[in-house]
């Protein structure tokens, strides 16, 4: 990597924030040993955990080749790719051509070692970049993909709009992402809360994640074909183990009034709280550029 492609990521105070998030002790704690890895949630395919977290992760990994429609030799774009977990099991498995893109410099790292252990190197190829400010050719790819990375723009509607220039006609998007309820369905503690996690977890775009509003807003971009699946209960038992395995440490965090400081932590417990009330939903955005 260049020192100069860095500088340029961390000059733009948005992305200096979410570099610092997911570089921080807590998050690499949280994503390295209880996800394995991976920067998303498991998908259980029923409410029951009578599968593994392991399990659980390659089924969602499954469930993304589902929604992308990947076919052999697709050239497909992994935006906020994290450690190249779900980009090397495509690539292996179905054959296809990744690249993976990604702000945060170990992460990148990562998944180059990652791609390497599994064979994928000639499939797969990962670069530091800003998903809204790419170098890449009009009308590239195939498809593009995202996995819990939206929330993090410190621009959605540029990033879109970048997905779509970089698209072919036709071409695919898959987007898995939170949504929230709008602010008058959260009382004022857990508005604090929602804000806390969101300052302490770099999340600047998710309150544009509103439910039900999304594909409306995809539409705006210019995609078409949009389809919202949520599946906020297949994911649950995912959040669910989080919320156990984090729940004394969360007591401490509490105590010192520290949610801003420790987001996954906290969101381990108060997002878990809301999700349960339907305040935060786990949904998939399907859509495709015209022809």
């Amino acid at each position: 990597m260049k020192n100069n492609e860095i500088e340029k990521i961390l000059s733009d105070e948005g992305s200096r924030k979410v570099v610092q998030y997911f570089s921080s002790l807590e998050s690499r704690f949280c994503y390295t040993y209880l996800l394995g890895g991976a920067m998303h949630f498991g998908y259980y395919p029923t409410e029951s955990t009578d599968i593994t977290e392991k399990k659980a992760q390659y089924l969602f990994n499954e469930l993304v080749a589902e929604n992308l429609k990947i076919k052999k030799d697709d050239y497909i774009l992994d935006a906020g790719c994290g450690q190249g977990v779900v980009s090397a099991h495509l690539a292996k498995k179905y054959n296809c051509r990744i690249v993976g893109i990604n702000i945060i410099p170990f992460q990148v790292a990562k998944a180059k070692i990652l791609a390497k252990r599994e064979s994928v190197e000639d499939k797969v190829q990962y670069r530091l970049m800003d998903y809204s400010d790419t170098d890449f050719e009009n009308e590239t790819f195939d498809a593009v993909y995202t996995t819990e990375s939206l929330s993090h723009a410190a621009d959605l509607e540029k990033t879109l709009k970048e997905f779509m220039r970089i698209l072919k006609p036709n071409g695919r998007v898959a987007l898995f992402e939170y949504t929230i309820a709008q602010d008058g369905q959260f009382d004022e503690y857990e508005k604090k809360m929602l804000d806390a996690i969101i300052e302490g977890a770099a999340m600047m775009s998710l309150k544009q994640f509103r439910h039900d509003t999304f594909p409306e807003f995809l539409g705006k971009i210019g995609f078409t074909g949009i389809r919202e699946q949520n599946i906020s209960s297949h994911m649950a038992p995912s959040l669910a183990r989080l919320h156990r395995i984090l729940a004394p440490l969360y007591f401490i965090v509490r105590f010192f009034n520290a949610q801003r400081l420790f987001p996954n932590i906290a969101a381990s417990h108060e997002y878990y709280k809301m999700a349960k009330k339907g305040l935060i939903r786990y949904c998939i955005f399907t859509a495709n550029k015209p022809a």
